[in-house]
């Protein structure tokens, strides 16, 4: 038996049911990973009847994104951006950002906790405020838990 003909004996929906029992995907996302193993109307088909049946959503799949990487210390630049790229809307990352109900300064400032004490030459001050811009926080927002944790 050739290998693509092992990968073709697994159904498109077994596939599917395999991928979304392991986590949430995003809709692009599951269909750039069946792309290599099935026709377009298959996985067309699968997709649709994953919608259809809510197994696939990518509202609930950006909320549990977001849940997971601001406990890891991301901010909502960086996450918007990640969601992006894994082929969720604009608006519905905007609307899954906004219901996260997430207290980005919060989370800003336990980040900056675990680094005390801050640094106090310019340089390294810098180095870290370009860390907390990769993370996808805010300018703005790193400047004000700056100068609130200096007190």
């Amino acid at each position: 038996m050739s290998l693509s003909a092992n990968k073709k004996s697994v159904s498109p929906l077994a596939k599917v049911l395999k991928l979304l029992a392991r986590r949430d995907h995003s809709v692009s996302e599951l269909t750039l990973k069946l792309k290599p193993f099935y026709s377009g109307s298959e996985i067309d088909d699968v997709i649709e009847r994953c919608l259809r049946e809510n197994w696939l959503n990518d509202a609930r799949f950006a909320e549990s994104y977001i849940r997971s990487r601001s406990s890891s210390g991301y901010g909502p630049r960086r996450i918007a951006m990640e969601l992006q790229q894994k082929g969720v809307a604009s608006e519905t990352i905007r609307l899954a950002l906004r219901e996260a109900n997430i207290d980005w300064q919060a989370l800003l400032l336990w980040l900056l906790e675990r680094r005390r004490p801050l640094p106090e030459e310019p340089a390294e001050r810098f180095k870290l405020q370009n860390m907390l811009l990769r993370r996808g926080f805010s300018p703005d927002l790193i400047q004000r838990c700056f100068f609130s944790t200096e007190i």
